[in-house]
């Protein structure tokens, strides 16, 4: 995390640097000079500000085909309201056998299907059992894109979660 805020810092100051350099170099007013630097040292900051906002939030990418599941919070639909549901898993993806050093948040279209299998896999995880989770059914080229809610849990699309205990590497294999 701290790596990024240096890059960011380093990248915004390098486009300063290269604005300051058009500046002076320029035949303009020192009035806009000055405005415009202002201006750049502000889009800085609001974007500095903007970036701090959206961390947590659920990802815009589709999930991982196999992951570990480490959380999940469930938002039925609420008529009253009129709000859809949703799904949201914190999973860490799983390649050539390990997880992933860092998890993300992943927003599903609400289902019941997949509102009953997350419950089950919360309560496992409860229990002290990992729980690993795979897409199944369907195309898994296809899958789910978090804008596009017709993918998974949809029954023409073919796509559900499947989850199975993680093995313990404590205990010897049978």
């Amino acid at each position: 995390m701290t790596e990024v805020l240096i890059g960011l810092t380093l990248a915004y100051v390098f486009v300063v640097i290269l604005l300051l350099i058009v500046l002076i170099r320029g035949n303009l007013n020192w009035v806009i000079k000055a405005l415009l630097v202002v201006l750049a040292m502000g889009m800085n900051w609001y974007t500095y500000q903007t970036w701090q906002g959206v961390q947590g939030w659920p990802s815009p990418v589709a999930m991982p085909t196999h992951f570990l599941l480490h959380y999940a919070v469930i938002d039925e639909p609420n008529q009253k309201k009129g709000t859809k549901g949703h799904l949201y898993v914190w999973a860490s993806e799983i390649s050539k056998a390990k997880p992933s050093e860092q998890p993300r948040a992943y927003e599903l279209p609400y289902s019941t299907d997949l509102h009953a299998k997350l419950e089950s896999a919360m309560r496992k995880i409860g229990n002290g059992q990992l729980q690993m989770g795979r897409i199944t059914g369907g195309e898994t080229k296809n899958r789910l894109n978090v804008r596009d809610y017709t993918r998974i849990g949809d029954k023409s699309a073919g796509l559900d979660l499947e989850f199975s205990n993680l093995p313990d590497p404590q205990l010897p294999e049978k």
